[in-house]
């Protein structure tokens, strides 16, 4: 659990080396976990390196993981180039309901073959009061409730 703005949330960082295509253990521990993150009550914030190209509308595994971020109405906040050889590698991801201002994209290339991922501004909610009275049981005249 991490703090920034006075709003708790989770940071999963994840990282997939890119050296082999996702293997169907990737998902479903990857669907384990999303499992236990659903759970929680404060927003979850998934960053890292999925080696996924998400760029590529007919590749099966960038389809395999939109439909497995679809089934848990999360949403994927990176797009355009990641990687100095193209593709859109690196991820930000946050359930639907979570409050993501923008997510910038540094250039790849400058620290790493990698683009740095950062900034990533999480927006306040606003609380709304709501004032109500409130009568103890004890109170109610039972006699005069029972009365047609």
């Amino acid at each position: 659990m991490s703090t920034a703005n006075g709003m708790s949330f989770i940071l999963l960082s994840l990282y997939r080396p890119g050296s082999i295509h996702p293997a169907s253990l990737f998902y479903d521990e990857l669907t384990t976990v999303l499992e236990a993150l659903v759970l929680r009550s404060c927003p979850v914030i998934i960053g890292g390196d999925f080696n996924v190209h998400v760029e590529l509308p007919n590749d099966p595994h960038a389809i395999r993981l939109s439909e497995l971020f679809a089934t848990f109405n999360i949403v994927q906040h990176v797009h355009g180039k990641t990687h100095v050889q193209g593709g859109t590698l690196d991820l930000v991801a946050t359930f639907a309901a979570s409050l993501v201002d923008k997510v910038l994209v540094q250039p790849p290339g400058v620290i790493s073959d990698h683009a740095g991922v950062c900034r990533l501004p999480l927006l306040r909610r606003t609380v709304t009061m709501v004032s109500r009275r409130v009568r103890s049981w004890k109170s109610v005249d039972r006699t005069t409730v029972r009365r047609p």
